[in-house]
């Protein structure tokens, strides 16, 4: 298992890993989010993409990942193809995200398959890098890292916070920041 992690100031984080799961499409890539139950205690009603804490069994950080999306919106593990890791988030709860990328299996479609999970949305990588969509709405800092908040105004409510930055590090990665 991977171990603690630590930022800047020497807070020990505790860690959970998501992962941006792309699937082909006759339009282009789309990226599968979920909208998280009204019911959860933390982060209840936001969008995030599938992923959560590590559990003993999982190997590893990418273990927990796919794990997640499966439990989360039903992914097949096997024929899943990871890509690679996108940089850590740390966050003001005290978590840092661990973001993996990922092609989904051939013709998967995720589905709400837990109830932590309100919906599904699978947004075009072209309307999360659309302009007219995005907006950065301030700077943070927290425990000495600055950083961005981003929105992609894509339902309601937006995408914002942790995953929004994630999402914007994917754009930016594959140059399609807009």
């Amino acid at each position: 298992m991977d171990g603690p992690v630590t930022n800047p100031a020497n807070v020990e984080l505790r860690q959970a890993a998501v992962i941006a799961l792309l699937m082909r499409t006759q339009k282009g890539p789309e990226l599968a989010l979920i909208e998280r139950s009204a019911k959860l205690r933390a982060h209840a009603g936001q969008l995030a993409l599938p992923g959560g804490k590590p559990e003993p069994e999982d190997g590893s950080l990418v273990d927990t990942a796919l794990r997640e999306a499966n439990e989360e919106v039903g992914l097949p593990v096997t024929g899943t193809k990871v890509l690679g890791r996108l940089g850590n988030v740390p966050t003001p709860s005290g978590f840092v995200i661990v973001p993996f990328v990922g092609w989904a299996p051939d013709g998967w479609r995720p589905r709400v398959a837990s109830g932590e999970v309100h919906a599904v949305l699978t947004p075009p990588l072209s309307l999360l890098a659309d302009p007219s969509k995005h907006r950065i709405t301030g700077r943070g800092v927290w425990a000495g890292l600055k950083y961005e908040l981003h929105e992609f105004s894509i339902h309601e409510p937006p995408l914002w916070g942790a995953t929004a930055r994630i999402v914007w590090d994917l754009l930016e990665r594959i140059e399609w920041t807009p």
